[in-house]
């Protein structure tokens, strides 16, 4: 059984080619912006001054539903949402699907926080086993295959894995991968938060020929910007993994925030800055899109791509700075 990987702790617009000059994303005083801190971590400025919001571009993200998330979130989900579960009467109680979305595409109101592609279309396909696994969100890897074919049918651009599991998930998943990145998907996945040298599967897929280019490992960093101690490390696929924040991360800003930490939410980073660069690029492949998102990180760890931190810390001012020059 795979379990989500959460532990809860209660002037370059003007340069960009295409794009008008526009300033009208997170006021960067604002108490909104102020509790999203990853957005300035991960240089997230950098596509807002150039009017990027994530719009057109459908990310979606494979866990146990968002039903319970916060408004902002809810207001930017897709009408074709799904439950690959025939016929579950369960509602949504592990709340680690709405967490996860939160940082990712919570939408921008002078409220709570402030998702990173936060006019992005969220496709929210849930896959989880009713009744869980000791109390936590849990998947069956034929559900989860499920899931990503309906993904590739809806045509979503980007696709999040926040999960992590002991060994590869089988024939049918791999298939089902196959066809969702032959279709032009680029898919994030969560390192796993183990303190492993390598990450879990079916993030070591990364390293798989098959799906080569196509899948992208997000790491998890602290406030601070290292490392955080129980994020497995880049190891094996180190050419594919980029660290992001995943420790304290504010979320669920509704009567009141969720500080949370997880592998999990460090996909919401990558996802979302995916999703800025797709609106920016909307002709370019999202093998290319996110080849320019690894070579365009931040150097961190051992000075080149290492074991710790493999490219080094995702780094939109630099994508999008990239461009410019």
């Amino acid at each position: 059984m795979l379990q989500a990987g959460l532990s809860l702790i209660a002037v370059l617009a003007a340069l960009l080619p295409g794009f008008a000059a526009e300033t009208r994303g997170p006021r960067t005083n604002s108490d909104e912006y102020r509790k999203s801190w990853g957005l300035e971590a991960i240089g997230a400025r950098a596509a807002y001054d150039a009017g990027l919001t994530g719009k057109g571009v459908t990310v979606a993200i494979l866990d146990c539903g968002v039903a319970t998330a916060q408004t902002e979130v809810l207001r930017n989900v897709s009408r074709h949402s799904t439950d690959v579960v025939p016929g579950r009467k369960a509602p949504v109680t592990d709340p680690h699907g709405a967490y996860t979305a939160a940082p990712l595409a919570a939408a921008l109101n002078g409220r709570g926080m402030v998702g990173v592609a936060y006019n992005a279309t969220l496709l929210a396909v849930r896959a989880d086993v009713e009744g869980g696994l000791n109390g936590k969100c849990a998947f069956r890897p034929s559900d989860l295959a499920r899931g990503l074919d309906y993904a590739a049918e809806q045509k979503a651009r980007v696709v999040v894995l926040p999960l992590q599991h002991g060994k590869p998930l089988g024939a049918a998943f791999e298939a089902s991968l196959q066809r969702l990145v032959d279709g032009g998907a680029v898919v994030v996945i969560a390192a796993g938060n183990r303190s492993g040298p390598d990450p879990s599967w079916p993030a070591m897929y990364a390293i798989d020929p098959r799906y080569s280019g196509s899948i992208l490992v997000a790491g998890a960093t602290g406030y601070y910007g290292s490392i955080a101690s129980w994020s497995n490390r880049a190891g094996q696929v180190k050419a594919w993994y980029v660290a992001a924040p995943g420790e304290w991360v504010l979320t669920d800003c509704a009567a009141k925030c969720q500080l949370v930490s997880g592998t999990s939410f460090s996909t919401s980073y990558v996802a979302g800055g995916l999703a800025l660069m797709m609106e920016a690029w909307p002709q370019m492949a999202g093998r290319d899109i996110a080849a320019r998102l690894l070579a365009s990180a931040r150097d961190a760890g051992d000075a080149g791509v290492d074991d710790v931190y493999g490219r080094g810390m995702l780094d939109l001012g630099g994508a999008f700075g990239q461009a410019a020059e």
